[in-house]
């Protein structure tokens, strides 16, 4: 093997392999077309994660002024007037349609924000497009419980999907879960309990945890492998998407209520009908012993001009020639090395990057721009951080095929150290450690640079790894295990922020983060061999190569 600081590569033992012949000219627009379908799923995943910083503010009551804010007026009195006077304007207001919540957007104080808050769970549950619903307020603990809940039902789905996909195939996994996405969507929209928004959550969390594992594994398999990580990464591009499509709606003043229901709607109809249009995975129908159904899967995928006749025999090589893998024999197979090395790699790859906090900045974003009280509105920042996330995905699209996988996780981890680092001495200053009102803008700086490098390298890469590393045979049973340490790390590092939060400070939790950051970027430099340019057959040659 060959090793340098950014790269780690492997030479075959056989000097054949490096001769493949030519068979004709790759269609791309067959890949892109069902990668950019089959990504919709990770669409929906996006809405899922990014929606409780839309409605958790809308669905907890205004807390009363700070009486520090008013160091001339004492009295509860006097604060009560102001807070009730502030509500009742807002009120008045909308009701000559003066004021549109897009206006609070400019101004970011404790008035304005609260103004917003009450216009925009307002306008939702008076909206005349149906009966005005009886009105939900969350105490904090269930604020927490309905921002986080989703996590638990990921690893649920977890552990659902990969018997699922084993039996089913990606395609009919995500065929089967989208209805229950639309169904959760409609009950958040309809709901008047805190039982049934909790629910409603959970089981979107279970739905996720499927189709984000399926439509993961679905766009590996389907591509070739020289734009295998493009293609791949369309998923956390869309999760991007996602990301800023539901920050968008927030700011328009749409109403936790219409979001939910619009979140529904515009992404799960075009997914189900069109997913439903493509065939499965030739890897997968390898692994059933349907030979000309992979053949057939191949040639619309590479075009009729492509002669797909040594792809599909090494695909029914490494599929043992048609075997059908029992979840036993998945599980026995851990004894391998070729098979527990790259799947602990992958869960290490996992458990570092949730532990560097890219869940946590997106579910609790608004709440974390309050509390560093910068000059710019908390939702207009969040939808600059979204922004800046679907930025950092496109780049990321062309960074994992041209940059490699291993030198963007290191680079990626080191970016993200240094932001998480700034983000937290800022508020070590804002603690009363000194600094004044020039250093504000740096909450902003920091989370923008924090999400682009995440969006361009930590976030993609792990889950393109995670389907590349895994052989054929352990691929359904490992990729949905990892994806459930992924969650368990998920849920464990957005639980834990606001507990850690007040008793650690926000100072030393987001230093904890950068820690983490800097970790996978030693782990990466030591373990991680890059796989840009290989098939998934000569990945999995390689792992059980080492062993010899």
């Amino acid at each position: 093997m060959v090793f340098s600081l950014c790269q780690r590569e492997w030479r075959p033992a056989d000097p054949k392999v490096e001769a493949k012949p030519a068979s004709g000219t790759i269609k791309l627009w067959p890949q892109v077309l069902v990668a950019l379908t089959a990504s919709l799923a990770h669409l929906s995943l996006g809405t899922v994660l990014a929606y409780p910083a839309i409605a958790v503010p809308q669905l907890t009551k205004p807390l009363p002024p700070d009486p520090s804010q008013y160091p001339h007026e004492t009295g509860a009195g006097e604060l009560d007037r102001r807070h009730n006077t502030a509500l009742q304007e807002t009120y008045n207001q909308s009701q000559v349609g003066e004021a549109p919540p897009i206006v609070y957007l400019l101004d970011n104080s404790t008035d304005s924000l609260d103004r917003l808050n009450y216009t925009l769970t307002r306008s939702d549950t008076s909206s005349p497009l149906s009966p005005r619903p009886q009105e939900v307020w969350l105490s904090h603990s269930q604020a927490t419980w309905f921002a986080s809940v989703h996590t638990t039902g990921a690893i649920l789905g977890s552990v659902v999907c990969g018997p699922l996909v084993s039996v089913m195939g990606q395609r009919r996994a995500i065929l089967i879960t989208s209805p229950f996405i639309l169904a959760s969507w409609l009950t958040i929209w309809a709901a008047s309990l805190f039982s049934l928004l909790v629910s409603a959550r959970l089981v979107l969390g279970i739905c996720i945890g499927v189709t984000g594992t399926a439509a993961q594994i679905y766009n590996v398999e389907i591509a070739h492998e020289s734009v295998r990580g493009s293609l791949t990464c369309l998923t956390d591009f869309f999760v991007g998407l996602g990301l800023l499509f539901t920050y968008a709606l927030g700011m328009s003043g749409l109403g936790w209520r219409w979001t939910a229901f619009t979140l529904g709607l515009v992404i799960n109809l075009p997914l189900t009908i069109g997913i439903a249009m493509f065939p499965d995975s030739p890897r997968w129908l390898a692994t059933r012993g349907r030979k000309e159904d992979a053949r057939k899967a191949l040639s619309f995928l590479r075009g009729s001009n492509y002669d797909v006749s040594v792809e599909l025999e090494n695909i029914m090589k490494a599929g043992n020639g048609g075997s059908k893998n029992t979840l036993g024999q998945q599980v026995r197979s851990l004894k391998n090395p070729g098979v527990y090395m790259p799947f602990l790699t992958s869960c290490g790859l996992f458990i570092f990057t949730q532990f560097s906090g890219p869940y946590v900045m997106y579910s609790y974003t608004i709440y974390i721009f309050q509390a560093a009280k910068v000059g710019v509105s908390p939702y207009l920042s969040s939808v600059l951080v979204g922004v800046a996330r679907v930025v950092g995905s496109a780049v990321g699209l062309v960074v994992v095929e041209r940059a490699g996988r291993r030198p963007a996780m290191m680079v990626g981890g080191i970016g993200a150290s240094l932001s998480l680092g700034a983000l937290g001495f800022y508020f070590f200053l804002q603690n009363g450690h000194g600094g004044g009102r020039y250093e504000q803008w740096l909450p902003l700086a920091a989370m923008i640079s924090y999400t682009l490098i995440v969006g361009a390298t930590i976030s993609p890469i792990p889950f393109l790894l995670s389907s590349e590393l895994l052989p054929l045979s352990f691929r359904s049973l490992g990729s949905a295990v990892s994806k459930i340490v992924f969650y368990l790390a998920s849920m464990v590092a957005t639980c834990s922020f606001p507990t850690l939060k007040e008793t650690l400070g926000p100072e030393v939790v987001f230093s904890l983060y950068a820690v983490s950051a800097f970790s996978l970027a030693l782990l990466v430099w030591r373990i991680l061999p890059e796989t840009k340019g290989r098939s998934l057959e000569e990945i999995e040659e390689y792992y059980k190569g080492l062993n010899k």
